[in-house]
C-alpha cells in the first residue's frame, strides 16, 4: 500500500470532518497539518508481517511530534480532525483540531510499531498502544493487546469523518439511542456508503458508527430516505 504523497487531512479532495457548533460569523480559522492515508488490508486476526491499523496514544501536545516521527517511517497515518469555537485574546475563532484529542491511527505490522513504543526508541515514553482492555493480558508483554481497528471498520470511519459537517458528534454510549438496532447504509448526500447503526442523539435521526474499544461516532441528521436497512435485528 502506498501512502499518500500529500499532507492534508483531505481524501479526495474532500474537507476534514467537523464537529461542534460552527457560528454564522466568518471567524479566523486556525489548523493542525495532519497525516492523511489510505485503508489498509487488514483484520482482527492477522499473521505476523500483516500490517493492521493500530491506535496510539501520543501525551498532551506531542500529536504534530508524532505525525512527524510517523512520516520519516514511511508510516501511513489518519487523524479525524473537527472545528470547534474557542475564545482567543478575547476574540471568538473557528479552531481545527483533532476529534479524539491525542490519538493516531496507524498502518503498519506489531513489529513496525516497536519502533515506536519501545524503549530504546526515542518516542517510547511519549507514544504508547491505545490497549484493549477486554482482552487478556498478553503473556511476552504482560500488558493488554493494543487496539487494531479491521480494514473494513477504518475504511467506513474514515469515509464519516472527512464529511465537511459541523454536525458529526462524538457520542458517549449512554447517549446512544436506537431506534431499533438496524444496521443501514446511507444511499444519499454527504454521509453516501457510510455503514452503521440508525438511531438518534441531541433530537435528530443519526447513523452511529462504532469504532470497537475507542468511540462512537454519529453522522449529522439523515432522513429515512436516504437509509437503506441491510440487517435487522
Amino acid at each position: 500500500m502506498d501512502a499518500l504523497p500529500n499532507a492534508d487531512n483531505r481524501r479526495g479532495g474532500k474537507n476534514p470532518s467537523s464537529v461542534g457548533l460552527i457560528s454564522n460569523t466568518s471567524p479566523e480559522v486556525q489548523g493542525l497539518k495532519t497525516e492523511n492515508s489510505h485503508t489498509g488490508v487488514s483484520s482482527d486476526c492477522v499473521p505476523n508481517g500483516k500490517k493492521q491499523w493500530f491506535v496510539l496514544r501520543a501525551t498532551y501536545g506531542r500529536t504534530e511530534k508524532a505525525l512527524e516521527y510517523f512520516k520519516a517511517k514511511n508510516v501511513e497515518t489518519y487523524l479525524p480532525m473537527h472545528y470547534v469555537i474557542k475564545e482567543i485574546n478575547g476574540k471568538r475563532k473557528l479552531v481545527h483540531e483533532p476529534l479524539l484529542p491525542n490519538l493516531i491511527f496507524a498502518y503498519m505490522t506489531r513489529e513496525k510499531s516497536h519502533e515506536f513504543v519501545k524503549k530504546p526508541s526515542v518516542t517510547a515514553s511519549w507514544l504508547k498502544y491505545y490497549t484493549d482492555k477486554t482482552k487478556e493480558v498478553e503473556k511476552y508483554t504482560g500488558k493488554n493487546p493494543p487496539v487494531t481497528i479491521p480494514d473494513n471498520d477504518m475504511t467506513n470511519f474514515i469515509k464519516l469523518t472527512s464529511v465537511n459537517s459541523e454536525h458529526i458528534m462524538v457520542v458517549l454510549p449512554k447517549r446512544c439511542h436506537f431506534k431499533s438496532g438496524d444496521l443501514v447504509r446511507v444511499i444519499d448526500g454527504p454521509f453516501t456508503g457510510v455503514i452503521g447503526r440508525v438511531g438518534r442523539a441531541a433530537g435528530q435521526q443519526r447513523v452511529f458508527v462504532v469504532l470497537e474499544g475507542v468511540c462512537t461516532v454519529a453522522t449529522a441528521y439523515i432522513p429515512n430516505d436516504f437509509i437503506q436497512i441491510i440487517e435487522t435485528f
